[in-house]
């Protein structure tokens, strides 16, 4: 995935200068000259890694720093530091902030993008290693946990719809007592996989349990949330397992989606709306979406099993 880089300092020249420099590798950056638009631009941006200039008007890059760092969100969030100061008084407020890094200024090229490439590289493994289901790549409960609150406040900010999904794999249990442990790793292994293709980049992708995935559809309606959980399953159905005495084996899931507000304003309230309807859909036999329509003024049932 493209990496998303901020830059915050107010000299119009090097913004445009590091614009120049990072484009070619790939780097998608979001540039601001303007302190007081921080955090609006940091929610929309949402970056891998944070650049900041030390000395700005209104507020310094390491009053921003230690913003970050007390912010729940954005506390793990790498920032790196360009000062044309590099005396030992700066060097001390700086690291004492969080900062991971710093490169001086005037600004020599190749060691900026050697230690932007290098501190995202590092984010990466660590980010692997503390958000990753091991054994699905989707991300884990606690991670996705942050990710689906800041998506709500995020919806909330900006007055946008949000869809919350819970699908249960039908068959995994039954798989595993009758053909083994191995077989239904391979199952999870490849649903996860499936996911991550059938969802964008920004959407929050979980496994919350043992064969309970969540995901998080930012901006997106009821409809077309179902609609993109009904595509998924149709994907899932054409896949075949092979047992270890050579049997196909089909795999499928019941899920319940839900929409912020409509139906909840909280993550718990969500996730137990979506539970109740995934329930439903897994008792009624399984292989399809359950959740609610608004449809004129009345509230109707909608089974989506294409």
């Amino acid at each position: 995935a493209q990496a998303r880089v901020m830059v915050v300092d107010d000299d119009p020249q090097i913004l445009m200068a590091l614009r120049n420099l990072l484009n070619p590798w790939g780097m998608k950056l979001h540039t601001l000259d303007n302190p007081l638009k921080f955090w609006e631009t940091i929610e929309a941006a949402s970056p891998d890694l944070l650049i900041l200039d030390v000395e700005m008007p209104y507020h310094s890059g390491i009053e921003l720093c230690q913003a970050v760092r007390n912010n729940r969100f954005w506390a793990g969030l790498p920032v790196l530091f360009l000062t044309a100061h590099t005396d030992v008084e700066t060097m001390k407020q700086v690291f004492a902030v969080g900062a991971d890094d710093f490169v001086s200024k005037p600004i020599v090229g190749p060691e900026l993008v050697t230690r932007i490439l290098n501190r995202l590289e590092r984010s990466r493994l660590l980010r692997n290693l503390t958000r990753t289901d091991a054994l699905t790549g989707v991300a884990n409960y606690r991670y996705s946990s942050q990710e689906l609150n800041q998506l709500l406040a995020k919806a909330q900010y900006q007055s946008q719809p949000l869809c919350f999904a819970l699908l249960k794999l039908d068959c995994l249990k039954q798989i595993n007592l009758q053909y083994g442990h191995a077989l239904g790793e391979q199952v999870l292994s490849r649903f996860g996989e499936l996911l991550r293709q059938s969802f964008h980049s920004e959407d929050v992708i979980a496994r919350w349990g043992g064969s309970e995935f969540v995901v998080g559809m930012y901006g997106m309606n009821h409809s077309e949330g179902k609609q993109r959980l009904c595509e998924l399953l149709n994907i899932l159905r054409q896949e075949q397992f092979r047992t270890p005495n050579h049997r196909q084996v089909q795999v499928v899931f019941s899920a319940g989606i839900v929409e912020y507000p409509r139906d909840g304003e909280d993550l718990q309230t969500l996730y137990q709306a979506a539970d109740a309807w995934a329930l439903q859909a897994k008792a009624s036999g399984g292989d399809h979406v359950l959740s609610i329509e608004l449809q004129s003024s009345s509230l109707q049932t909608s089974v989506s099993s294409q």
